[in-house]
């Protein structure tokens, strides 16, 4: 099996691939995780999945695997966490609303 590029450092996504058996090197480069604004929800994570593959540089015929996350909660983006506190914060808004 040809091994591939995993453009990511989710350790989920590593576990993945190493279950599957498919062979894979992990190389990440920084990329901005912006979007254009009136971009459609259900565009956004492909967007900067695209953005995180296109910046790797790899020479060869390798496939590259992406990919990107996003939570949605009432129609807004919640972002990532900027501290201990916002990842409470968050955790909770979330909870709270899944309970409803």
């Amino acid at each position: 099996m040809q091994k591939i590029i995993l453009a990511s450092q989710s350790p989920r996504r590593k576990q993945l691939l190493e279950w599957a058996e498919i062979p894979f090197d992990v190389l990440v480069k920084e990329t901005d995780e912006t979007y254009p604004a009136g971009l459609a929800m259900d565009e956004i994570a492909i967007h900067i999945a695209r953005n995180k593959a296109l910046a790797i540089k790899h020479p060869g015929n390798i496939p590259i695997l992406a990919a990107d996350t996003i939570v949605v909660l009432d129609h807004h983006i919640i972002g990532k966490p900027a501290d201990r506190e916002d990842a409470v914060r968050i955790l909770s808004m979330l909870s709270v609303n899944n309970t409803k």
